[in-house]
């Protein structure tokens, strides 16, 4: 069994990718919760 090293360059180009924007979504979400809760504080 071979291993052609240009398809598993591309394959772990593409998780990288992935993984990225999957943090990067998580971290917009966050960013965007946080100032809605600075914008619009809770009544005590």
């Amino acid at each position: 069994m071979s291993v052609n090293v240009a398809d598993l360059e591309k394959a772990l180009e593409l998780l990288v990718y992935g993984w990225g924007g999957v943090f990067l979504v998580i971290g917009i979400i966050y960013l965007a919760s946080k100032l809605l809760g600075k914008a619009f504080p809770q009544n005590k």
